[in-house]
């Protein structure tokens, strides 16, 4: 019996980090999920997952510092903090932030198992740019396709 319950206690413990990290990510980070990996997406709109305005998305990789976030948005540290109020502390997670009309409109943390961005682009997507195509690159640590999201127009941020 004290097998049993020391087994769900351990079973419990290892997936808070799991449970948390969902519940971190954000309504983006949701369709992003729920279009890769429930409906099996070949290609993905950022602007067709959004349910708010934005002119740009900028893309920030795993553990970079927000004075670093800060200097790329151009935004005084001061504004910039209460903004931007995570960072990516995780190889797992990196930050989007959106932007409409120079004012920052949305952040999240996205987990990188629903579509990995990365290496990612110092300048910003456009609606028009933030269209990625999907690819399988390898399995992740917990043995799921490891999802790769590539800019379909080529060009990059910006185009």
């Amino acid at each position: 019996m004290r097998a049993l319950i020391a087994a769900c206690l351990l079973l419990t413990l290892t997936g808070c980090g799991d449970v948390y990290r969902y519940l971190k990510s954000g309504e983006v980070g949701w369709a992003l999920k729920k279009a890769l990996r429930d409906k099996h997406s070949k290609e993905v709109a950022i602007a067709q997952l959004t349910g708010f305005e934005w002119d740009e998305l900028f893309l920030f990789g795993p553990y970079m510092p927000t004075d670093e976030v800060c200097k790329r948005l151009a935004i005084a540290p001061a504004e910039c903090r209460s903004v931007i109020t995570s960072e990516s502390m995780d190889d797992g997670e990196m930050l989007m932030v959106f932007r409409h009309q120079g004012r920052v409109v949305h952040t999240e943390m996205h987990l990188r198992r629903h579509g990995d961005f990365t290496p990612v682009p110092e300048a910003p997507y456009t609606p028009k740019s933030a269209v990625f195509a999907v690819s399988v690159e390898g399995k992740g640590a917990l043995g799921e396709d490891w999802l790769k999201l590539r800019p379909v127009s080529g060009g990059g941020a910006g185009t």
